[in-house]
């Protein structure tokens, strides 16, 4: 049987302008099967997730960054047209995650997974 490895490594992201430290903690790795579901979860410190945009993005080994997911909320959020269908995201701000569903995978979703957050000004209000 094929195993469709997704590969999360952490991200850490720090910035001048916030006084604590931002940290985005992903598992190490995390294994699904070509058409079945996988949840991939960022547990973030330092901020409080619901007040921030934020981001997930993919690496196919041998290939640049691919943009999936920008979300700050369920009303204002955006999906990489090829998987917009297969994938939704979500925040649980009692837990500071930010999660990332993927519904029937497939080989070529075998990747690294990386979340990202967005603190520029807009957000900082």
């Amino acid at each position: 049987m094929i195993k469709t490895t997704i590969l999360l490594y952490l991200l850490l992201t720090f910035l001048s302008c916030v006084q604590s430290e931002i940290i985005l903690t992903q598992p190490e790795s995390e294994t699904g099967r070509p058409g079945r579901s996988l949840r991939l979860i960022c547990k973030t410190s330092g901020f409080d997730v619901g007040s921030y945009n934020m981001y997930w993005f993919r690496q196919v080994q041998g290939q640049g960054l691919e943009w999936l997911v920008y979300y700050y909320s369920s009303s204002d959020n955006s999906y990489a047209p090829a998987i917009k269908d297969r994938v939704t995201a979500s925040k649980d701000t009692s837990n500071n995650i930010f999660a990332l569903d993927i519904k029937i995978l497939k080989i070529e979703d075998t990747a690294i997974y990386y979340c990202a957050s967005d603190h520029s000004e807009r957000n900082q209000g």
